[in-house]
């Protein structure tokens, strides 16, 4: 019953295609702190593409922002594993595809939020969601110039 239960969550939550348990849930005044951590082995290297990995500790417990729901934040506290290659000797974090390296919001937060830019004010979503101007500007900013490297890129 209880795989069904934190099955239905990572529905719930978006997180289906992530490898990922789901912990405990608790609610903490207006926010919703959900502890997830991952599973499974790392597949390959991010840098050289070699399947020689091992365990390298642990990284630091992470809380970021997943997503809003009835005027409240959801909070992801994120419990990843290092890994280090035999081949190239650097190390990396997994979970890369759920978070940006020093980001403090989940890439479904940032969908949501470039979504809500579309109708709205940049002052608008400061003030429903307490996302500074910074966040929203700097978000804006990296989409552009991924997509533009994109576009530049297709032409060649």
């Amino acid at each position: 019953m209880e795989k069904d239960y934190s099955n239905s969550i990572t529905i719930l939550l978006g997180l289906k295609g992530h490898n990922i348990n789901i912990g405990e849930i608790r609610e903490d005044g207006n926010e919703i702190i959900v502890e997830v951590a991952t599973k499974g082995r790392q597949g390959s290297c991010i840098y050289c593409g070699s399947k020689r990995l091992y365990r390298h500790g642990r990284c630091r417990i992470r809380k970021v922002l997943h997503s809003w729901s009835n005027g409240k934040r959801i909070y992801l506290k994120l419990h990843r594993r290092r890994w280090r290659c035999c081949n190239c000797k650097r190390t990396f974090c997994e979970g890369r595809n759920l978070v940006r390296p020093y980001f403090r919001i989940t890439r479904q937060a940032e969908r949501e939020l470039l979504w809500q830019l579309k109708e709205r004010s940049f002052n608008q979503i400061k003030r429903e969601l307490g996302i500074s101007y910074s966040t929203l500007r700097s978000l804006l900013e990296k989409t552009v110039k991924a997509e533009m490297t994109e576009l530049l890129k297709d032409k060649d």
